[in-house]
């Protein structure tokens, strides 16, 4: 992973992780449903945010070497396998 994805990767993460730990003392504290819901959709976003970045840095990292050599159909599984996950 390039040094810039992966700062800007992990700043996106612990900004996740700080929304999740407002989740969490949301619903210990029983805190109104709707504004636990909002910090829910805060996290999701940051996550998806997450995963846009680390497939730009995979992609102009690894997959455009490979679509150019014998590993392009292994990369274009690879691509489409991780999109048919995220539509479950």
């Amino acid at each position: 992973m390039q040094s810039h994805v992966k700062v800007n990767v992990l700043k996106r993460l612990k900004t996740a992780y700080g929304h999740l730990d407002h989740v969490i003392k949301a619903v210990e504290s029983e805190q109104y449903c709707i504004d636990i819901l909002h910090q829910s959709l805060a996290v999701q976003s940051a996550l998806r945010a997450v995963d846009s970045i680390i497939l730009k840095g995979h992609l102009e990292e690894h997959a455009s070497s490979a679509m150019q050599g014998k590993d392009k159909e292994k990369s274009i599984q690879e691509i489409i396998a991780v999109f048919e996950k995220a539509d479950r």
